[in-house]
């Protein structure tokens, strides 16, 4: 591996961000300490985005900054604070439920996050950022989330290399200036639970506010070994005066998970072994360590005019062991294994400078975005194991200990360095044609350079290093019939950088997209929010093998509709649903062309109810919700050689809410696969099929201070 990951230009492009950006900072801070500091009451307000229940009227990733969702020309879909509560949301597999179009996709055996949006995506895509940033760890749900939004359709404008189908914003809580600590805790049926510790509020009249957040997690693995184990603490600070705003936020975690390859195909079907008995030993595990950093400024530089300088790195350290299916005798269930293993270290950096503004020209109001950015992704896989096939286990009558851990290392597969940096400058303006019309275009010039790099000790083989330039245009127009209808259609492109062949070395070009969507979005009395949306996606460049010979010749396409709805129906009731229509293609390839893509359901569909019970105030507040969601059948692998069953899971939960301790004291049951339902959320292959979780309680419980 090369000695330093840091370059001497990434590390000058972001000085000279930072000297350019931080000069109206360092005055500001002069006028600060010479005069007596007042807090503006917009200071404490401003990044919070408006959402009450189970809807949100604004989101901040189609545009960086909080826009009415209304006049965005993109579907955005928002996971709110009260959605996480209530379901008690422990990842964004579960996040995902309540957002149209959204399946599992290979989550390399339950360690990593992985999706499915209009037919594209995969685990380790890119696709899902923290706050903004490009996240390079395996799971990104945590204590610290506050919010989830997802951006349908190319996103590429303001985000650079991403696939066709969306993204994913985890959205993490930020210190306040009110003081506020919760003490929480909960219990799972399968055994274990965890505490955590949730406080924040202003460092006397400083102007700074702060935020701490800690937890500490033991469950015991549904199946029957195992152990799901992490400690994360996330403190995070910010300073706010006139016009300043400067926020630090730092989150480390440490974990231990199962891995776990889940069942195998025998004649189509799943094979019947016994649902919850895993297939591999107990060594099989992932452990490793998570860091993110982030900082930003904000400073006002006029009522109209806003620069944003942002900062962020995260990265991922860690070990991962498993005992792999490697051949399946479908007649005796005899399946051999091998011990497998290797050990990673991935980051992102990643430095922006935005300019965020309204002005008008010639009497028409525009929405300004104008930034640049610079970005790092460095993954690096240093020892990987891989080990001899071993027979002797049997999938009907398991017996464990037999294969050993992995020790035999592969020097072939061991010491490669994956590296794609880009600069690029961006530019989106939501034009104000009159009181109806707003033209939403946009673009994106994008330079990268891509290098792979395979080898042991000080001996190293670039078999990628390429440099390409990119400009991704996006136009779009909403018309908005009144304040409660608007209609918006847009055309966008996307890209992702294709890996080297690994026999030739050959650099392929990148994978490129186009979009059209078409749709309407609804905002009407009680806060109900609701979206119909219409697209048509291809992806081309796609890298086929035929014959054992690759090239970037494949062609893929998606097109469906997703509906929304959410809000409130009544004064005790809430409404949450959803449905999607995909319809996958690969419409380009030697041996698939036709087939639906892996993974990809046809149809998936959603509703979730809850209700404030009317019962007398000095019992306290009762509420009680529920629902199920529906995913139908699941093409197993490109060559369509096997589909995953359609399946409808339930969960349902009663809450309490009371002054009984502190300012609030709550108090929940859930109830997740509320019928026990055996089902199969996506797939790795024939012998790599992720098996459902059954039916779990949880009880919770915290109290406000």
């Amino acid at each position: 591996m090369p000695a330093s990951r840091l370059s001497p230009s990434l590390l000058a492009w972001s000085f000279t961000l930072l000297a350019l950006a931080l000069m109206p900072v360092a005055n500001s801070l002069a006028a600060e300490t010479a005069s007596p500091l007042e807090l503006p009451s917009q200071a404490v307000t401003a990044t919070r985005e408006d959402q009450t229940g189970y809807s949100a009227s604004t989101a901040s990733t189609a545009s960086k900054s909080a826009v009415p969702i209304m006049q965005e020309a993109q579907a955005l879909q928002v996971v709110t604070e009260q959605v996480i509560e209530d379901y008690q949301v422990q990842s964004l597999d579960d996040a995902m439920k309540f957002v149209s179009g959204m399946t599992q996709s290979n989550t390399l055996a339950g360690t990593q996050d992985g999706f499915v949006k209009r037919g594209f995506g995969s685990n380790a895509d890119g696709s899902i950022l923290r706050d903004g940033i490009r996240s390079s760890l395996s799971r990104n749900f945590s204590a610290s989330t506050e919010r989830v939004e997802v951006l349908k359709g190319p996103a590429s404008l303001l985000y650079g290399a991403l696939e066709p189908g969306g993204l994913i914003n985890v959205i993490s809580k930020q210190p306040e200036y009110r003081q506020r600590t919760q003490i929480s805790g909960e219990t799972s049926s399968e055994g274990g639970g965890n505490l955590m510790l949730d406080t924040t509020g202003p460092l006397g009249d400083s102007g700074f506010a702060y935020r701490l957040i800690a937890e500490r997690q033991h469950e015991d693995y549904w199946r029957n070994f195992g152990a799901d184990n992490h400690s994360l603490i996330a403190p995070s600070l910010s300073w706010s005066g006139e016009d300043l705003r400067i926020t630090l936020a730092y989150e480390h975690k440490e974990y231990s998970t199962p891995v776990d390859r889940g069942t195998v195909i025998i004649n189509g079907k799943p094979a019947s072994t016994e649902y919850n008995a895993r297939l591999n030993e107990s060594w099989a595990k992932a452990q490793g360590t998570d860091e993110l950093f982030t900082a930003k400024a904000e400073y006002q530089l006029n009522p109209d005019w806003l620069s944003r300088l942002t900062y962020g790195w995260n990265n991922e350290r860690y070990d991962y062991a498993e005992a792999r299916p490697n051949a399946l005798n479908a007649t005796t269930g005899a399946l051999s294994r091998r011990a497998d293993g290797s050990e990673h270290d991935n980051q992102t950096q990643y430095l922006a400078w935005d300019w965020i503004g309204n002005t008008t020209l010639l009497g028409q109001q525009h929405d300004l975005l104008l930034g640049l950015d610079t970005e790092r992704v460095d993954n690096f896989r240093g020892d990987t194991y891989r080990g001899p096939a071993v027979a002797g286990f049997n999938i009907y009558r398991p017996v464990y200990g037999n294969l050993a851990e992995p020790s035999l290392i592969s020097a072939a597969q061991s010491d490669r360095s994956d590296e794609l940096h880009s600069r690029s400058l961006y530019v989106k303006d939501n034009w104000h044609l009159n009181d109806q019309w707003i033209l939403v275009a946009g673009g994106r010039y994008q330079h990268f350079e891509q290098l792979v790099e395979q080898g042991r000790g000080n001996s190293y083989t670039k078999t990628t290093d390429r440099q390409d330039n990119a400009f991704l245009p996006f136009a779009g127009l909403v018309y908005q019939l009144s304040q409660q209808v608007s209609l918006y259609g847009n055309y966008s492109r996307s890209f992702v950088p294709n890996a080297s062949d690994a026999n030739t070395s050959q650099a392929f070009d990148p994978e490129e997209g186009r979009s059209y969507e078409l749709g309407v979005k609804l905002d009407l009395p009680r806060g109900i929010g609701a979206s119909l949306a219409l697209f048509d996606i291809e992806k081309e460049n796609v890298v086929v093998t035929n014959n054992a010979v690759s090239e970037a010749a494949g062609k893929v396409g998606s097109r469906g509709v997703e509906m929304d709805i959410t809000g409130k129906l009544s004064e005790r009731w809430e409404l949450l649903g959803t449905y999607a229509y995909t319809d996958t293609e690969i419409l380009d390839d030697p041996d698939n062309q036709g087939n639906a893509l892996v993974n990809a359901a046809q149809n998936i569909a959603s509703l979730y109810l809850n209700h404030h019970l009317a019962l007398p105030s000095d019992t306290g507040q009762w509420r009680v919700g529920g629902g199920a969601r529906y995913v139908g059948e699941r093409a197993g692998d490109n060559a369509n050689s096997f589909w995953l069953d359609s399946y409808t899971v339930a969960d349902a939960f009663i809450s309490w809410e009371s002054q009984l301790l502190g300012d609030k004291t709550r108090l929940q049951l859930n109830a997740r696969n509320l019928f026990n339902q055996e089902y199969y959320p996506s797939s790795g292959g024939n012998l790599r099929v992720a098996v459902g979780e059954p039916r779990e309680l949880r009880l919770s419980a915290s109290v406000d201070f």
